[in-house]
């Protein structure tokens, strides 16, 4: 069996990068439900990550026009979310 059949198929070819990102969507994903449903259940993994993103998520949800609120568009234009989170924002 080779390195490549271990792995399940959706990633193989997948790069160190593209893992990077999908972890930075997660958190982004977790400050959001978090800004939605206070109190709901982070996986730990992600707590603390989450924790620290929350108030620039809360801010740019919330409709807010501070650094805050541009840091958390920024995060999520970097790790391929944008679309996603500019779609969770109030009107």
């Amino acid at each position: 069996m080779t390195a490549h059949e271990s792995r399940p198929a959706c990633r193989v070819g997948v790069t160190a990068e593209d893992l990077a990102r999908e972890a930075d969507r997660a958190v982004l994903y977790g400050a959001i439900l978090a800004v939605q449903r206070p109190g709901v259940k982070i996986k730990p993994h992600l707590a603390d990550a989450v924790a620290d993103l929350l108030p620039a998520v809360r801010a740019y949800l919330e409709g807010e026009e501070n650094e805050l609120a541009a840091y958390a568009l920024e995060y999520a234009h970097a790790c391929g979310a944008e679309a996603f989170l500019t779609s969770k924002r109030k009107a």
